[in-house]
């Protein structure tokens, strides 16, 4: 690791970084709901959050990573990888996950497997639905539409 990727530190969010999570999430056209900064891990630089992603934890005991954001300037310098590790380096149960379909063989390095929409609890074919409707309202604006698949990381 060089010494700038160093200066890059990951850490739990803090309660009033709610709005920079949001502001980064809303950059990838991700639906900004149930973003509780308790939830996020961040990636600063200088004090800026350059880079997100979280756990939601479903009512049903479900979880779930969402909301991977880096921000552009800093893709491809391995900070992605560096807030996933974190987040499940500690994980002991199933986590699901809700990607593109062009980039869902990329999880693969954790464990994370496709999984048909049937056979996921009733809480990820919800969030799976509501980001299909997504997609397809990006379609609708002229915007390229992503498919969405479902993968699990079984423990």
């Amino acid at each position: 690791m060089d010494a700038h990727a160093r200066a890059i530190v990951i850490r739990k969010a803090q309660s009033q970084e709610g709005k920079a999570i949001r502001a980064l999430v809303l950059t990838e056209r991700m639906r900004p709901i149930d973003l509780k900064p308790e939830n996020f891990l961040v990636a600063v630089k200088d004090e800026e959050i350059i880079g997100t992603v979280q756990m939601r934890r479903h009512p049903d005991g479900t979880r779930e990573l969402g909301s991977l954001v880096v921000a552009p300037p800093w893709r491809r310098q391995g900070i992605a990888t560096r807030l996933i590790d974190e987040l499940l380096k500690d994980e002991r149960q199933s986590v699901y996950m809700i990607t593109a379909r062009a980039h869902w063989a990329g999880f693969a390095r954790w464990g994370f497997a496709r999984v048909s929409r049937g056979s996921v609890p009733k809480s990820i074919r919800l969030h799976h639905f509501i980001g299909s409707l997504g997609s397809i309202v990006s379609l609708l604006k002229r915007r390229s539409m992503r498919r969405l698949v479902i993968l699990k990381r079984a423990i």
